[in-house]
């Protein structure tokens, strides 16, 4: 698989990650040109999930060049978190509702993304996420204002 940008290749593997695989990774290596993740628990469970890859300057794209998988360790059944389920992911998903309803709340924040990516999140990570698309909604409006 190919992406436009390292960002669009972590966004892409964020997604996966959370929403189906639920199951976490950490970054091994990162640079400008690399970027390899594996599974959070490969030292203890000897999950040999992985994925690296590199930005091919001919084709001006990040490419996965590996990939070992699937996961070999156990799903975690809890619902509760997710190390990679970011404000940011959480506030890309909220955009469009903080666009049609600019009262959007914690809760409802907090149960949506209950019932989009199946982890529950803490009140101080729903209110970061809907203050970051809080932020990008309104910082566009005034500049096209």
């Amino acid at each position: 698989m190919v992406f436009k940008s390292k960002d669009h290749l972590k966004a892409s593997v964020q997604d996966f990650s959370v929403r189906f695989a639920r199951r976490e990774y950490r970054v091994l290596e990162s640079s400008s040109k690399l970027w390899k993740v594996v599974c959070k628990y490969d030292a203890e469970t000897g999950c040999n999930w992985m994925l690296r890859a590199i930005y091919k300057s001919k084709m001006g794209l990040f490419k996965i060049t590996r990939y070992v998988g699937p996961h070999t360790c156990l799903m975690n059944e809890s619902s509760v978190g997710h190390r990679n389920l970011g404000k940011s992911m959480i506030a890309t998903y909220l955009l469009g509702m903080v666009r049609q309803d600019p009262t959007y709340d914690i809760k409802s924040v907090q149960q949506n993304v209950k019932d989009r990516f199946g982890f529950e999140i803490s009140y101080h990570k729903a209110w970061q996420a809907l203050k970051v698309a809080r932020e990008e909604v309104y910082r566009t409006r005034e500049n096209s204002v």
